[in-house]
């Protein structure tokens, strides 16, 4: 299983602190991040993938493809918002262009993208339209075009927004489904049931840190305690 060590991370913006010496070793297969809005959890995603460099502290990689504190593309994360990342017309160009920035062939393009589909059950998506997928398809492809890399870990960040329960429901069976450490970042809480751990970020630290069972529960009442804008 890959490992990202956070030694005492800290992120500051416009004078604003962010995040605060976080540290703490993610090296299990599932876990969910938790937080109220602007408790630094999509600053905290976009660190872990490389996105943006800490002001201070260090993240250390370790994955069977490397180890050093650069996550590059062994990283990949996936957005609230598809129209933010779909750029591809077709279903098959949007997966095969992070294969092609890889450097594989097109023939192994083809390859990989009908194997990724296969996976997925969704074969009969070859030659469709991006415009023609639904919200929650469109994420799913977003979610499929970073599994065809074949990163170490896969972070989703906020992908339930703005879906209907049964999409969300259907989603969530795919995203069980991956093989890779999945970090998750949601309000979706019944969807973190089944991670192994749950960090819940307050004002960018760690408030909490702990299985489901102990720390889902406190996080709900703390917000139902807080019910104000």
């Amino acid at each position: 299983m890959p490992k990202l060590v956070l030694n005492e991370i800290s992120y500051t913006a416009f004078g604003k602190v962010i995040l605060e010496n976080l540290k703490f070793t993610l090296d299990e297969k599932s876990i969910g991040i938790i937080g109220r809005n602007g408790s630094g959890k999509s600053t905290l995603a976009k660190i872990l993938c490389g996105l943006i460099e800490p002001s201070k502290g260090e993240l250390e990689v370790h994955t069977n493809k490397i180890t050093g504190n650069h996550p590059s593309l062994n990283i990949g994360i996936v957005f609230q918002n598809p129209d933010h990342q779909i750029i591809f017309g077709t279903v098959e160009d949007e997966i095969g262009f992070g294969l092609k920035n890889l450097g594989y062939s097109k023939s192994e393009i083809k390859k990989r993208t009908d194997e990724t589909l296969q996976k997925f059950n969704k074969s009969s998506w070859i030659g469709l339209s991006t415009a023609t997928l639904s919200q929650g398809q469109r994420q799913l492809l977003c979610i499929m075009s970073v599994f065809a890399m074949d990163p170490a870990i896969i972070i989703l960040d906020e992908v339930f927004s703005g879906l209907d329960l049964p999409t969300k429901k259907a989603l969530d069976i795919y995203i069980k489904d991956l093989p890779q450490m999945v970090i998750h970042i949601t309000h979706d809480l019944p969807s973190l049931q089944s991670c192994e751990r749950i960090i819940w970020l307050d004002n960018g630290k760690m408030f909490l840190d702990g299985p489901p069972k102990s720390v889902l529960p406190e996080y709900s009442k703390h917000m139902h305690k807080h019910l104000s804008l």
